[in-house]
């Protein structure tokens, strides 16, 4: 089953290159030459403030590079009929789901990486050959592969618009220590912080690598990775509800 999966992955990154990535390489194209020519302007201010808005249009870049992918994938399969050709091959729903997100999460850290070279110009310009762009895909880069999986369950749940409901939890994520000090939660705190993404990992990881502790980094990170897991096998199992979704509408 492994092994037949594994063949699958493949002919579904061509299948999303085909359907998203190449209908949209006007857009995709501007955005990378828009973020490269900020992050070179930042870098010729060489101020203070050099750093934070160098990671801020980083940031910027990877929500808008992000977007062509965050698609209500399930719902659009069910209601143009695109589920009921698949399942007319000798295919699972597992197996199509799974090497569908799978190929998500390769073009999402594959666009992660081009908006990294984009910033290399500004990187160039400010001194600090690529180590700063290197930090911010670290610090962030996991931010497409989340919004990737957190559409994917969104469309899984049933959301109408699965890409507002990742960019919605996501903002709430980084909200959420902020929040916690404008309203009183009580234990409501905990529920939220544990439904909501644990964004507030990825300024931890940027003070560890801008100290050069690249190991507490990545401990950082960890309950970003536990979180994409957990919406990784939630999703993929809320896709075998496709075959009864299809049976309700016949």
């Amino acid at each position: 089953m492994l092994l037949r999966t594994q063949r699958l992955v493949l002919p579904a990154v061509r299948y999303v290159g085909e359907d998203v990535v190449r209908g949209r390489r006007v857009y995709l194209v501007l955005v990378l030459t828009a973020l490269a020519t900020i992050q070179s302007v930042i870098a010729l201010r060489g101020d203070d403030a050099t750093s934070n808005g160098s990671g801020a249009a980083f940031l910027v870049g990877l929500l808008l590079l992000s977007a062509p992918l965050c698609r209500s994938w399930l719902e659009e399969d069910v209601e143009l009929g695109l589920a009921a050709w698949w399942f007319q091959k000798p295919i699972r729903p597992f197996d199509l789901y799974v090497t569908r997100l799978c190929a998500l999460l390769i073009w999402s850290l594959l666009l992660a990486l081009a908006v990294t070279l984009a910033s290399t110009p500004g990187a160039l310009i400010s001194g600090r050959p690529l180590a700063g762009a290197i930090r911010h895909l670290l610090g962030l880069g996991w931010i497409p592969p989340l919004l990737v999986v957190l559409s994917f369950l969104g469309s899984g749940l049933g959301a109408r618009n699965s890409a507002l409901f990742a960019y919605g939890l996501l903002l709430a994520g980084f909200a959420v220590p902020g929040f916690a000090d404008a309203v009183w939660l009580g234990q409501g705190y905990e529920v939220v912080k544990l439904l909501c993404p644990p964004a507030w990992a990825a300024l931890a990881a940027s003070e560890a690598l801008a100290a050069g502790d690249l190991r507490l980094a990545l401990a950082s990170l960890r309950p970003v990775a536990c979180y994409t897991l957990v919406g990784v096998l939630l999703g993929v199992g809320l896709a075998s509800r496709v075959t009864s979704q299809l049976g309700r509408q016949d």
